[in-house]
C-alpha cells in the first residue's frame, strides 16, 4: 500500500485495527539515519545528484512528521569510529551496532547509479530530460535485516515550447526529489502507522494517533477490520491475521494523542467495535 505525505505530493497511508472492543496500540515515531548517498559513477552530474539527493531525503523524512533523523554530525562521527569506508557496509551486524549507537531503528543507504540531463526529439515533442537513479536499500537495524532493496529513478522533463534552454542544475535538483519522494513511499509502505478507532459519530472517526505520531490535517488513511488468525496447520505459528479494508478517511482535526478524521468511503457500518 502506498503513502503520501502532506505538501509532498504524496499520501500517508495508516491502519486501523480493531480487537473485539479493545483500544490499544500506539504507534511511536521510528528514527531513521540517512548515511550518505554516494557516488559511484563520476562526474559532475552524478555528484550533483548525490549531493541534492542526500538532502532532499532528510528534508522529505523531516516535513513528513513520521520519522525522526538522526543529526549528521552525529552520523559522520560514528561512521569514521566504526572504520566504515562506505555507506554500503551497514547491513547485518554492523547495522545492528550503527543502530545501537545512533539510536535508529532504521538506516537510508545508497549510491547514485545514473545521473543525467539530455536533450529529445521524438518528431512531435522536443524538450530536455533529466534524469537520476539511486540504489536504494532501508535496512533494520534492530535486525541487520534488508528491508527494502530497489533501483528507483527520478526525472525532470521541460518541453521546448516552455523553455529552450532550462537550468539544468535545477532541472538535477528536481530529478533528485522526485526521487526521494518515491523513496519516502517505499519507506512508507514499509512502516506504516498502526492506531486503533476509538469512536465513531457519524462520518466522523476518533483515532488513537496524533500529531505526536506524525499525523497531519489532510492526511488520508484506510480502515480496516482484523478477522481470524492465519495459523500454520503444523506448527501452529501464527503467522498473520484476515485484513478486511472497510472504508478510508480523511484527516480534519489534529491532536497531540488523538485525530478525527472524515469517512470518504465505505463499505457498510463501520463502528469501534467493528463487528
Amino acid at each position: 500500500m502506498m503513502g503520501k505525505c502532506l505538501r509532498l505530493l504524496l499520501v500517508l497511508v495508516a491502519f486501523f485495527t480493531c480487537f473485539g472492543n479493545s483500544v490499544g496500540v500506539e504507534a511511536a515515531k521510528k528514527t531513521v539515519a540517512v548515511t550518505g548517498v554516494e557516488n559511484h559513477i563520476g562526474g559532475s552530474y552524478a555528484h550533483k545528484a548525490a549531493q541534492d539527493l542526500d538532502a532532499e531525503l532528510t528534508t522529505v523524512l523531516v516535513q513528513c512528521g513520521m520519522y525522526n533523523v538522526v543529526e549528521r554530525g552525529q552520523l559522520d562521527h560514528i561512521v569514521r569510529e566504526l572504520g566504515l569506508h562506505t555507506t554500503g557496509l551497514i547491513s547485518g551486524k554492523t547495522a545492528i551496532q550503527f543502530g545501537q549507537m545512533t539510536g535508529a531503528d532504521y538506516s537510508v543507504i545508497g549510491n547514485i547509479v545514473a545521473a543525467d540531463v539530455d536533450s529529445f526529439n521524438n518528431y512531435v515533442y522536443k524538450g530536455t530530460k533529466a534524469k537520476v537513479k539511486f540504489n536504494f536499500k532501508f535496512v533494520d537495524n534492530k535486525t541487520g535485516m534488508i528491508k527494502i532493496a530497489e533501483m528507483i529513478e527520478g526525472s525532470d522533463t521541460v518541453s521546448e515550447f516552455e523553455n529552450k534552454s532550462p537550468d539544468r542544475g535545477m532541472m538535477l535538483s528536481n530529478a533528485a526529489k522526485d526521487v526521494a519522494k518515491k523513496v519516502l513511499e517505499k519507506i512508507n509502505e514499509a512502516n506504516p502507522i498502526v492506531g486503533n478507532v476509538l469512536r465513531v459519530m457519524g462520518d466522523k472517526i476518533y483515532f488513537h494517533l496524533g500529531s505526536n505520531n506524525g499525523v497531519r490535517k489532510g492526511d488520508s488513511f484506510i480502515i480496516y477490520r482484523e478477522g481470524e488468525l492465519l495459523m500454520d496447520p503444523i506448527t501452529g505459528e501464527i503467522l498473520g491475521v484476515e485484513e478486511e479494508i472497510v472504508g478510508s478517511l480523511k484527516v480534519e482535526e489534529v491532536k497531540p494523542q488523538y485525530s478525527i478524521g472524515k469517512i470518504k468511503k465505505h463499505k457498510g457500518n463501520i463502528d469501534k467495535s467493528c463487528k
